[in-house]
């Protein structure tokens, strides 16, 4: 669905209800908001089934960094899925190269084991922490190489200088995005239409 079509979708929705009339602005304003519940509320869910892992399948993309010990964070990126790195570790006497995932961890966890010879990271069991632009991978060496795979932020809904442009998440949750929208919008002017189409937007799960 094209941004014009989903403005054409919500005119039809707010005629039906004989609403006032929405700029083209203010239907992108709640567009976006819509789209930024939608991707949030899946991404809180992501591991409760498949289908709030397939929502927002188009939205996942991996990043190779290369060997560091701190990521910067990509500048789309919205919420961290996971984080990989190829560590050297010993095993039965032999150094090799182990793929292993690297786990987050609070700022005052690791304030607490930084310094404990018994939980502090290591290459067998490395963890980051996440700092305002970076994420800081803790570990005996620098990893070989890492992978980040994260939630991308979606494409700004834009119709007034980018009308074809399409929405970022699978075709067919264009529809429920858009109900949220007007379920926004019905809600900003307070009208008793606000729970039906609540009703409508549950309906499509």
């Amino acid at each position: 669905m094209t941004f014009a079509e989903a403005h054409e979708k919500i005119d039809v929705i707010i005629d039906k209800h004989d609403l006032p009339w929405f700029e083209p602005e203010e239907k992108d304003i709640f567009l976006n908001f819509a789209q930024q519940e939608f991707v949030n509320q899946r991404y809180s869910e992501f591991e409760v089934n498949e289908k709030r892992r397939q929502d927002i399948r188009t939205l996942i993309t991996t990043f190779s960094a290369g060997a560091v010990s701190s990521i910067t964070v990509p500048s789309d990126m919205l919420f961290v899925l996971s984080l990989k790195g190829t560590f050297r570790v010993v095993i039965c006497g032999k150094t090799v190269s182990r793929e292993t995932h690297i786990r987050p961890m609070q700022h005052d966890d690791v304030n607490k084991i930084i310094n404990d010879p018994f939980n502090k990271p290591t290459n067998d069991e490395p963890v980051y922490v996440t700092n305002a632009n970076t994420l800081e991978i803790l570990s005996d060496n620098t990893a070989i190489s890492t992978e980040l795979t994260y939630i991308k932020e979606p494409l700004v809904i834009d119709t007034v200088t980018n009308p074809t442009g399409v929405f970022s998440t699978p075709t067919y949750t264009h529809n429920e995005i858009v109900n949220i929208a007007v379920r926004k919008m019905l809600g900003s002017i307070e009208q008793q239409n606000y729970n039906l189409q609540v009703n409508e937007i549950d309906n499509q799960e």
